[in-house]
């Protein structure tokens, strides 16, 4: 196994907890050494700085290794006597780990910049690692520090006792107050009003600007309100998750902030909030991405797990629906405001795109995840290997193939005119939007 990598500039630590996170896959007869493998030989006493710094942060370490069980447990497998190769997914993590390394100027890459390595990782590991509490900008700095510094080369000594690292630990008491109490009472006191109070504060002075005679103002306030409405349909999507998630029994999602309406709160905000926004200003694409994490052992059945992720798409098709009903209600012939139904339609239509391309059966889209339940663990770990290619996949489909992206453009036409929307009206509000093309 250790052929495959170069562990030259590790130190023991490090080089070891790499090779018991191979024999970890090994164990469990995987076809793939995971960031999850290596997470689990990390919260172990003998990973040293990386050991201290998880103990130190997390109220229970166990929880967390029976949360890396559960998520491993639908790993492919191989045949018996069959050495699991490195996978994609540790080798990136790794490539990781050396830069921070490098960027912190240590001369070894320690089991700390493993941490920073699965930080900078989309999966399990790194989302469960960033909900409870870790900080990569923090972390950085804290292994620059000079008693984390990595030991120089050649050194093979035990990594000394690190200190506290700037993390804030969760009380298990506030934990257990949050998820035994019932959600209708709960619900007011989790959103985050002062977020909520910004975007609508936004929308507001947005409509304000659009009434403006002033053309460059009027057109400003078209882009602020397009922006700030998608960012609201973004967390209502996943907002939608949390929800389901909560009701279906996994009950952390509370304690996590998924129930916040707060985008800040999300674990992703590159996949979540960034990536959509630069898609839908590029293209208008509507693509709400992933950002909760939900512990699907906790749901109740295979059934829970469908409707969480069906949730989402039913969340954008709810916001479709808002931003519709002044069409539904005429108000268009009653307010003399061309850009502001203008913009209206544009988020009638992004909208509408979410739902369309989320209910795609192509991982790591919602459509999948509402099937994978119901699929076998071997097949549904196969499709999810290749999830970081479903977005590459359908862009290539909608941009290179003119069929499948004229089925896709009339698709939503037919959803907004049985939203009582124009979409000629939604084509002439995002050539305003997109005042960069002109």
């Amino acid at each position: 196994m250790s052929a495959e990598l170069s562990f030259a500039n590790y130190t023991t630590a490090a080089e070891t907890c790499v090779l018991n996170a191979s024999r970890e896959a090994t164990t469990l007869q995987h076809a793939q050494v995971q960031p999850e493998h290596l997470l689990l030989t990390l919260l172990t006493p003998e990973s040293g700085t990386a050991w201290n710094l998880l103990a130190e942060t997390l109220r229970n370490p166990a929880t967390m290794q029976e949360g890396l069980r559960i998520v491993l447990a639908d790993a492919l497998t191989t045949a018996e006597n069959t050495p699991p190769a490195y996978g994609f997914r540790i080798k990136r993590t790794l490539s990781e780990a050396e830069e921070e390394a490098q960027r912190a100027g240590h001369v070894q890459v320690d089991t700390g910049h493993l941490l920073l390595g699965l930080l900078n990782e989309g999966g399990a590991a790194g989302q469960m690692l960033r909900r409870s509490g870790f900080d990569a900008m923090k972390l950085r700095h804290w292994l620059r520090q000079p008693q984390a510094t990595a030991p120089v080369a050649g050194s093979t000594a035990a990594p000394a006792r690190a200190a506290t690292p700037p993390q804030s630990k969760m009380r298990d008491e506030r934990l257990i107050l949050l998820e035994s109490q019932p959600l209708k009472k709960l619900l007011p006191r989790l959103i985050s009003w002062p977020a909520v109070i910004v975007m609508l504060g936004a929308l507001i002075i947005s409509t304000t600007l659009m009434v403006q005679d002033n053309s460059n103002i009027a057109r400003a306030g078209l882009v602020v309100f397009v922006l700030d409405s998608w960012i609201v349909s973004l967390c209502a999507h996943e907002f939608g998750h949390a929800l389901l998630a909560d009701l279906g029994g996994d009950r952390s999602v509370r304690g996590n902030g998924y129930l916040s309406f707060n985008p800040l709160k999300y674990t992703h905000p590159l996949l979540s909030i960034i990536m959509p926004l630069l898609f839908m200003m590029l293209g208008g694409i509507g693509l709400p991405g992933g950002a909760v994490y939900i512990q699907t052992a906790r749901l109740r059945s295979p059934k829970w797990q469908s409707a969480v992720s069906f949730a989402g798409p039913a969340a954008s098709a709810l916001m479709a629906v808002l931003f519709s009903l002044p069409f539904v209600f005429s108000l268009d012939h009653y307010v003399d405001n061309l850009l502001l139904w203008e913009a209206c339609s544009v988020m009638v239509y992004l909208n509408c795109a979410a739902v369309v391309l989320n209910l795609l059966p192509i991982p790591p889209l919602d459509g999948f995840g509402i099937l994978a339940p119901f699929l076998s663990a071997n097949l549904r770990t196969l499709f999810y290997s290749f999830s970081s290619f479903g977005f590459l996949l359908i862009f290539m489909l909608l941009f290179i193939n003119p069929s499948i992206r004229t089925a896709f453009q009339n698709t939503i036409d037919s959803m907004m005119q049985t939203l009582s929307v124009t979409p000629s009206l939604a084509d002439q509000g995002f050539r305003m939007f997109m005042f960069w093309r002109q």
